[in-house]
């Protein structure tokens, strides 16, 4: 399962990166902005009062937002461990992270050593969370206020300005944004979709939902602890008979961690 995203992940990434060359060369004026789903929502409220789209926005943001929807209640957060060009960095950049930095601890059988992900304490952890839903909040007031619907959150998003290399309306700092949040991944991972992304925020309801989850044989786990140390999540899989966790991306890096092959698959709302 692991060989497989990874090839999604790379066709994913690497369609963006091309977008963002082809745009650097002058052959395209569209960018990542195009095909963001979070711009679908932005676009809901100018579309029911005015009948119109907020600057760049367009029906093709508004269609992925709806598919994104479909696409949570059927594999919860899949779209952010599959899909995400973002989501992909920061994973490849944090398991750079975890092989140096990464806190020592044995198997599940208490024999070799192994790296696995330095984790926030846990009351610290349900605080910073809540930060991403105050995000998701700010950026569509601040659109039709302040910046006058046009898309002033640009500068700060680093989905943005890393794909289209400080593409339109960013700022100086901006690339100082995305060093941040890429240095954060190295340490913590996914550290800016665990606290900061409002699209991670809209999914949190529909990934609860969500039909495709991962289902623990409870008869074959030994409880060794294995999948809750792969986790980059950090949710407590070994807990769970079926893994509802709001941010669970069906990543299935606990799957492969997993010493008992079979307890831990993935089932359509656990059955």
């Amino acid at each position: 399962m692991r060989a497989l995203r990874s090839v999604v992940q790379f066709l994913f990434l690497g369609g963006t990166v091309a977008l963002l060359l082809r745009g650097l060369a002058g052959v395209t004026t569209n960018t990542c902005e195009s095909y963001c789903p979070f711009g679908g929502l932005v676009a809901i409220f100018p579309l029911a009062k005015h009948g119109g789209y907020a600057c760049a926005l367009t029906e093709l943001n508004v269609a992925l937002f709806v598919s994104l929807v479909g696409l949570a209640l059927l594999s919860k957060k899949s779209f952010c461990s599959w899909i995400c060009p973002l989501g992909t960095v920061q994973e490849w950049i944090g398991r750079g992270g975890r092989k140096l930095f990464g806190r020592a601890c044995r198997d599940g059988g208490g024999g070799t050593a192994k790296r696995v992900y330095r984790r926030v304490p846990r009351k610290a952890d349900r605080w910073l969370v809540l930060v991403r839903y105050a995000v998701l909040i700010a950026i569509p007031v601040l659109t039709y206020t302040v910046w006058q619907y046009d898309l002033g959150f640009r500068k700060y998003d680093p989905f943005y300005i890393l794909f289209t290399w400080g593409g339109h309306e960013t700022a100086a700092f901006s690339f100082y944004v995305v060093i941040g949040v890429l240095a954060a991944a190295f340490f913590l991972p996914f550290a800016w979709c665990r606290y900061l992304c409002p699209l991670g925020a809209a999914m949190d309801p529909l990934s609860r939902a969500g039909g495709l989850r991962l289902r623990r044989n409870t008869e074959t786990c030994t409880d060794c602890g294995a999948c809750d140390a792969a986790c980059p999540h950090a949710i407590p899989v070994s807990s769970y008979n079926e893994v509802t966790a709001h941010n669970c991306t069906n990543c299935m890096e606990c799957a492969e961690a997993c010493p008992e092959k079979g307890t831990l698959e993935l089932s359509w709302f656990g059955k």
